[in-house]
């Protein structure tokens, strides 16, 4: 379903999910998701690591929505770096603001030596905006790609990573346990539009928002996209809790991601949201990325307050997710404000 202006209402769900476990990644409830001992009720331990896997998919959701949004179009050198230097200017002025935020002061010479290396202190959840100028600068190749692309070519990338990122560590992470040893795969194997996040997703994305008819994966194959979603996470579960959580196994997020993805797109084509949930979705996928710039800087005065629920509210992880529903709320009502009062601005300047 289309909502205003020719907004996709899935995207605009998978853009919110994606926001909400962003937030969630940088809690203590989701850190504690890995901190469990050998009394821990293995039930527990797995609803944990299950939320813990699921958490990681929200980036490659980012990704995979900016691959079928950009690379679905001709790409202009001029209009990219514009782009891209936008998208600079607003990384080095948020990390500026979060630094300060999180420190109390600015020492300017130890913010020069980490900004380069995404080590900003208090700006840590920026990492995603590296990742996406370095998308922005490749993104005239990737449309390379996606201009011949066919759905064959989309599964034949999503088997070569099964196997490149799961299923070949997954046998290695056993030999080396009964080996006691340290098979790895050599450095020097870079098969990049298999492995790397930022080239896979947006073109993973592109292809499965563009060339595949959701519509026809009605009866047996969503409930088979289903299963694999659950079974991808499950899987991984079990590796980590096989292999101890200092050692997370992360190998199969992406049958992960790409199943969430489906299955949203999927239940919301073929039963489109009514119109008003619609326009409220459209409304708060717009401030998603206001959301997630001012989080870093809010999270530091809300994020103890809203913690000190935990123990009176047993669950931390519980804490963490009502954490989450504040932030996305206060953060997302003074990004509404502000393009409220921008357009204000500019209706002003216009007469």
């Amino acid at each position: 379903m289309t909502s205003d202006k020719g907004r996709l209402s899935y995207l605009d769900v998978l853009r919110i999910i994606a926001c909400f476990l962003v937030i969630l990644n940088h809690t203590p409830g989701y850190i504690a998701c890995f901190d469990y001992d050998a009394g821990t009720p293995i039930l527990l331990v797995f609803w944990h690591l299950f939320v813990g896997m699921l958490v990681k998919v929200n980036v490659p959701i980012f990704y995979m929505i900016t691959g079928t949004l950009m690379l679905n179009k001709d790409i202009r050198t001029d209009a990219l770096m514009k782009k891209t230097c936008k998208f600079f200017v607003i990384l080095l002025v948020f990390s500026l603001i979060a630094n300060v935020a999180n420190k109390g002061y600015l020492y300017l010479p130890g913010f020069i030596r980490t900004f380069a290396s995404a080590d900003v202190d208090g700006a840590g959840p920026y990492w995603y905006l590296y990742a996406y100028i370095g998308i922005l600068l490749m993104a005239r190749f990737m449309r390379y790609v996606t201009e011949k692309i066919t759905l064959r070519d989309v599964y034949y990338l999503i088997v070569m990573r099964t196997v490149i990122t799961g299923i070949i560590p997954m046998v290695f992470l056993f030999l080396n346990k009964v080996l006691d040893s340290n098979i790895h795969l050599a450095s020097e194997f870079e098969p990049v539009i298999f492995t790397v996040d930022c080239v896979f997703y947006p073109v993973v994305g592109f292809g499965l928002d563009r060339k595949l008819d959701v519509r026809a994966l009605g009866g047996w194959k969503i409930r088979t996209v289903t299963a694999a979603f659950l079974l991808a996470n499950l899987l991984e579960c079990a590796l980590t809790y096989f292999d101890g959580p200092e050692n997370v196994f992360r190998g199969y997020d992406f049958l992960i991601t790409i199943s969430l993805f489906l299955i949203v797109k999927y239940y919301i084509t073929v039963r489109p949201l009514p119109e008003s949930v619609a326009r409220a979705a459209a409304l708060v996928s717009s401030l998603t990325l206001g959301i997630y710039l001012t989080e870093p800087i809010v999270g530091n005065f809300l994020k103890p307050l809203v913690h000190r629920m935990h123990p009176a509210v047993p669950s931390l992880l519980l804490v963490s997710v009502i954490y989450c529903v504040i932030a996305m709320t206060v953060c997302g009502t003074m990004t509404f404000c502000y393009e409220v009062l921008k357009r204000l601005v500019a209706a002003q300047n216009r007469r």
